[in-house]
């Protein structure tokens, strides 16, 4: 999991209208005591995802293990990976596990994460991944026939419409994102998170964003996406979004 630089027109965690300012944001898990660097390099460990600061309505943490985001795609994760049509764009492809089964099955895929040692990881299980933004010059813009935005990557740059508006520009015509969202159906926040180790090192503050199914949907018809299927597999809720011309 990573999240990208965006440059938005409002505070990303915000969700405003443009107007016509640029904000940098930080990136996740960078910054601070970089834990997400220090865990990625050993394959080991516990992060949780937290707000930086506390919030008028309670939004709770999410915990991560990286020995689980290092380990081989799951078997639902690999027929997920079986509806899908290649070329694919993994979006914050981490250390490549999916790329890595998207090889097996036959799929063309390219991964991209801001993170260099995540990348470093993809790379070297044989995938294809490169390091930088989403929100950059991507190849073959335009002409992805599938991109995923799994393990909560749907909350880079803390503005979901924003993310998704961009990754319906990078498919093509007809082409289909999935995403993956809360289990909590109505949720949808935006907020400054810091990613943080078992032994309290934390992350700089970034922008990231979490929605369940309802509201993903709404984003993603907001983004010019339609929402063309809903699965539940062991506990995790995916979306299919379509392109449409």
């Amino acid at each position: 999991m990573s999240t990208q630089t965006a440059s938005t027109n409002t505070g990303p965690w915000a969700g405003g209208e443009s107007t016509g300012g640029s904000i940098p944001v930080a990136l996740f898990g960078q910054g601070g005591h970089e834990p997400y660097a220090g865990s990625l390099s050993l394959g080991l460990g516990h992060l949780t995802l937290r707000p930086e600061s506390a919030r008028p309505e309670p939004i709770g943490p999410v915990h991560f293990s990286m020995q689980g985001w290092s380990a081989p795609a799951t078997a639902c994760e690999r027929e997920l990976l079986r509806t899908l049509r290649g070329p694919v764009l993994d979006v914050g492809c981490g250390p490549g596990r999916m790329l890595a089964a998207a090889g097996e099955l036959g799929l063309v895929a390219m991964g991209i994460d801001a993170s260099a040692p995540a990348v470093r990881a993809a790379t070297s299980r044989g995938a294809v991944a490169i390091h930088g933004s989403i929100f950059d010059p991507v190849p073959h813009e335009g002409g992805w026939a599938s991109a995923l935005l799994l393990d909560g990557n749907i909350g880079i740059g803390g503005n979901i419409r924003v993310l998704l508006e961009r990754v319906a520009a990078l498919l093509a015509p007809c082409g289909q994102a999935l995403a993956e969202a809360e289990i909590s159906d109505s949720l949808d926040v935006a907020y400054l998170a810091v990613l943080e180790d078992s032994a309290g090192r934390a992350s700089a503050a970034f922008p990231w964003a979490r929605a369940g199914a309802k509201a993903l949907a709404a984003h993603a018809a907001r983004a010019g996406l339609v929402s063309v299927a809903t699965r539940t597999v062991q506990g995790r809720v995916f979306l299919t979004l379509e392109r449409r011309v």
